[in-house]
């Protein structure tokens, strides 16, 4: 039923011209690019820190978690289970790691969800057009081939209960600010945890002709990234809590530019330390280290900048 659906979308495509092809794209890729983390980061230093902590405890939490539900499933693409099905070429590219749950559904649904959360009890335009975007985003993956219904709505469900969870989680830290330091903990704890079951569980190793179809140790990558990234992140975010809250409040120039400067040593992390780490550890490892590195970055070290500038200015 899920192929024959993708298979309706197919002959949809293939009869439109590839008119919607481009628009499907661009939706698909909006949440989900590096543009976009790069903003998150951006509104964290100079725009709203409370959202922006907000915003990213969201996404990196739903990235890891959507990652062991990929990496214990192991469902292969839609394309290996059924050669009929032809994705957009370009959605392939970006088409990482197993096929179930969607990532890329699950980054629309905690940016898009958290500005919703966040600003739409008094904008209800803007609750209900980040709730469209979360459905476009979602269809989009079905639309260009590279995702079934089923992966779009457990990873729909999955980041939302996750996002709820999220917001008891921070209704608790308002009435007992303490209760970071566990929060920390057991977000640190999890991330080694994860990686120690991508590490040690079993994947299935089928072959075609002699060639292994699917090679477990590159669809691992994604799940020792979102790991890195949890594991980086709640060490910074508690230092960020507890010793440094930079202000956003009282914004200066000096802070904007600050902000848009720290986003190349960011850009350089992701893009750069991943291979210059492969040779020494092997990419699995360097992409979990990277990624690490990359969340305390933005969540620790440019606050701890922005503090020295907000002193000097006082």
């Amino acid at each position: 039923m899920d192929l024959a659906y993708l298979l309706l979308l197919q002959r949809l495509r293939e009869a439109a011209g590839w008119l919607l092809t481009p628009a499907m794209e661009l939706i698909s890729e909006l949440a989900a690019s590096s543009l976009t983390i790069a903003v998150a980061a951006f509104v964290f230093w100079a725009v709203d820190r409370r959202f922006g902590s907000f915003l990213m405890l969201n996404y990196v939490g739903s990235s890891l978690l959507v990652q062991v539900f990929k990496l214990t499933a192991c469902v292969y693409r839609p394309w290996v289970r059924d050669p009929r099905i032809q994705p957009v070429t370009n959605a392939i590219d970006t088409a990482t790691g197993y096929s179930f749950p969607s990532g890329h559904t699950q980054s629309a649904a905690a940016i898009y969800g958290s500005v919703g959360l966040w600003y739409g009890k008094k904008r209800r335009w803007l609750a209900v057009l980040m709730a469209v975007m979360i459905l476009l985003t979602g269809f989009s993956r079905n639309y260009l081939g590279v995702h079934t219904p089923q992966d779009v709505l457990v990873s729909l469900a999955l980041t939302c209960g996750y996002l709820w969870l999220n917001s008891k989680i921070l209704a608790r830290l308002e009435r007992q600010p303490s209760f970071d330091l566990k929060v920390a903990a057991v977000g640190t704890v999890l991330a080694l945890a994860a990686v120690l079951w991508f590490e040690c569980k079993s994947y299935p190793m089928d072959y075609v002709s002699g060639v292994l179809l699917v090679d477990p140790e590159i669809m691992k990558e994604d799940g020792f990234m979102a790991a890195g990234m949890v594991f980086g992140f709640f060490p910074g975010w508690l230092i960020e809590r507890r010793w440094l809250q930079f202000s956003t409040d009282h914004r200066s120039a000096g802070q904007f530019i600050l902000a848009t400067l720290a986003l190349l040593p960011m850009l350089l992390i992701y893009k750069l330390l991943p291979l210059a780490l492969t040779g020494i550890m092997g990419p699995l490892w360097a992409a979990f280290v990277s990624c690490a590195l990359l969340a305390f970055y933005v969540t620790a070290l440019v606050p701890a900048l922005i503090c020295r500038l907000q002193r000097k200015a006082r």
